[in-house]
């Protein structure tokens, strides 16, 4: 068989990392996470030589550190990020990655410090990372073929004296697993399968992970997840692929983090391994990855699916350095510390996007707000200017005046004294006729604005970034608890601020939200109503009946409210009437009673008193929109800070 069905490592290497070396295993209770050996370069093909002194490591204390990240935890999986915006599932992706390297990684480290260093094989599509394993192991444990993608299961290969410290949810607490019995016995996808043999190393567990490069997206997703799980990466890939784009992705991602890594080079011709290696070694070089172990595969002949031993030696010599103490406690240093030094600058870019999504939603509310604002100086402004006093109410005023009936209202006193008990008037019907034209127009101008306004809301919304997606998601029926599918896939099973939100009864699209409520006439009816006898007991509070010119005339409290009425809907058009004679009738008639000075406050509560009734009204109305809002979810204002502080008191438990 050639190298073409599987592949063989041969005794060329690079130079191992600086992850090599590092001090005495911790005490109990500390756990190393800063430090790390300087590298020695070698010369190309050479060996780095162990370093003759190992620095000390500064130690922690690993229970504050614990109670560090779960300070950090809790903000992490609160936050909500639902609102679209630009760069918006970036940061999604990164919330998952943050609170899976806390949940798979760190924490599980931390309380197992004495669990087996776990090294995750990854690596590009048919670079042979599954051929590599079952030489390690010393039987087959993973599958191989032709067939891509050939590992749809990740399988961790361990000594059985290990195994117990994968057979529990502490490593990747999420993902459900199976014992391997006999030969290979893959699962379905995103089932990990244990694999004991004594053929492993004690002390160190191989990840056979998907491919980084797999067609099957879930495949992917898999592999960096186990890379975010692991102490220490082993990557593989091959001659005809190791310039690809997500090699060197992933490569970057090793360094930027500072994880503690290793290279394999499979699928080498013979004859080109030294021009290969070089050119390999030049783009290590220039990716800032110089001082990488690295091995070389060419390829060989394999036997019953395994490589030669003199093929893969040096990888598992390698193995089983990484469990002697000083070694061991450097790749969790370094990879540990790598991890937690990002977290410098993601934690605040992660609160960054909190930001953003409050500055959304505050745009978002804002736009609610402007448009009612409007709708209720709108119809300030029409029961101010006199336009109301035109179609049936003019006729009805007009009804009122020319027939007399608002003079049959004035009483004159006998003798210009005072009257005793004032006999009960009944009121005309075209006084009757007149106030309900008010409060019918009054009705109408309320639903007229009211509509105005929800129509402009779902206009500008339609123009905002996270506004279109809300009322997209709504027309489609999707608006749900969004944080629940993130506390699903975190494994999570609460999120206090998300299961007590309450549902609304939710628009059926966007033109039922581009209009008023179907019971705004009712509310309208009962409200304007309400403030029509307001009035009246302003009226009678004002106690006419007491000024001096009740010695000569009595006037209806009723009817006087309804004439104040009149004169309030005309009032701020100065001298200006919508018919000659319309506004001057009730306004003398007022001053005359009131005086100028009390008619001008009379009005004024009066306005007030319609100008809250109305403004509760419209509240009342926008409330849907903020329900929508809610209901898509939005941070709290304490998020970011407290992501922040939390960083900071990570970095200081460090």
């Amino acid at each position: 068989m050639t190298e073409s069905e599987g592949q063989g490592v041969t005794a060329a290497s690079a130079p191992p990392g600086s992850a090599e070396a590092g001090p005495a295993a911790p005490a109990s209770g500390a756990n190393p996470v800063k430090g790390q050996d300087s590298p020695v370069t070698p010369g190309p093909g050479e060996m780095r030589p162990e370093p003759e002194e190992i620095e000390p490591h500064v130690r922690v204390d690993g229970r504050k550190l614990e109670s560090a990240l779960l300070a950090l935890r809790h903000p992490i999986v609160e936050v909500t990020l639902d609102l679209e915006a630009p760069g918006v599932d970036e940061a999604r992706a990164e919330r998952r990655k943050l609170l899976s390297q806390i949940d798979d990684y760190l924490l599980p480290r931390l309380r197992q410090s004495g669990a087996p260093v776990l090294v995750a094989l990854v690596g590009s599509t048919g670079a042979g990372k599954s051929t590599l394993v079952n030489s390690l192991v010393g039987t087959q444990v993973s599958n191989t073929g032709t067939r891509r993608p050939t590992t749809n299961s990740p399988v961790l290969a361990c000594h059985p004296n290990d195994a117990r410290w994968f057979a529990e949810n502490v490593f990747l607490p999420t993902l459900p697993r199976v014992r391997q019995q006999g030969l290979a016995m893959p699962g379905r996808d995103g089932l990990l399968v244990l694999a004991e043999n004594e053929g492993m190393p004690e002390g160190v567990a191989l990840l056979d992970t998907p491919d980084i490069d797999s067609v099957i997206q879930a495949h992917r997703e898999f592999a960096h997840q186990f890379l975010d799980a692991s102490d220490l990466w082993l990557f593989m890939t091959s001659a005809s692929r190791y310039a690809d784009a997500a090699v060197w992705e992933l490569l970057q991602q090793a360094r930027d983090r500072d994880a503690a890594l290793a290279i394999v080079l499979s699928r080498v011709a013979p004859g080109s391994a030294r021009q290969l290696s070089m050119h390999f070694d030049a783009m290590l070089q220039a990716n800032g990855l110089a001082d990488v172990r690295r091995f070389v595969i060419v390829e060989t002949t394999i036997t019953d699916g395994q490589l030669p031993p003199s093929v893969y030696g040096p990888v598992r010599q390698w193995l089983e350095d990484t469990v002697r103490d000083e070694r061991r406690v450097a790749v969790l240093t370094q990879t540990m510390s790598g991890v937690l030094d990002t977290f410098r600058t993601r934690v605040p870019a992660l609160a960054a996007e909190v930001e953003t999504q409050l500055t959304l939603r505050s745009e978002l509310e804002s736009e609610v707000t402007s448009a009612y604002s409007a709708a209720l100086a709108e119809f300030d402004e029409a029961t101010r200017n006199g336009s109301l006093l035109r179609g049936e109410i003019l006729a009805r005023w007009q009804d009122f005046t020319g027939t007399g009936d608002l003079l049959k209202m004035l009483q004159v006193r006998r003798g210009g004294r005072p009257a005793g008990r004032q006999r009960r008037r009944r009121r005309p019907a075209r006084a009757t006729a007149l106030k309900a034209a008010i409060r019918d127009e009054l009705e109408t101008l309320v639903t007229a604005v009211a509509d105005r306004a929800a129509e402009d809301t779902v206009g500008k919304w339609q123009q905002h970034p996270a506004g279109a997606a809300l009322l997209s998601n709504m027309a489609a029926g999707n608006l749900s608890e969004p944080d629940n599918e993130f506390a699903m896939a975190a494994g999570l099973d609460f999120i206090p601020s998300v299961k007590t939100r309450p549902v609304p009864d939710r628009p059926k699209g966007i033109a039922d939200l581009a209009r008023s409520l179907p019971d705004l006439a009712t509310r309208s009816a009962r409200t304007i109503s309400a403030w029509q006898d307001h009035v009246m007991h302003l009226v009678q509070a004002e106690n006419v009946t007491k000024r001096s010119v009740a010695r000569v005339v009595s006037f209806d409290d009723e009817s006087l409210a309804l004439v104040l009425t009149i004169g309030m809907l005309g009032y701020g058009a100065g001298d200006v009437t919508v018919t000659e004679g319309t506004s001057a009738v009730p306004q003398q008639l007022l001053t005359t009673l009131f005086g100028a000075g009390p008619l001008r406050d009379l009005g004024a509560r009066a306005r007030l008193d319609l100008h809250g009734k109305i403004s509760l009204l419209f509240d009342e109305e926008r409330q849907r929109f903020a329900e929508i809002i809610d209901l898509a979810g939005a941070p709290d204002e304490t998020s970011a800070p407290q992501l922040r502080e939390a960083a900071i008191a990570l970095e200081a438990a460090r």
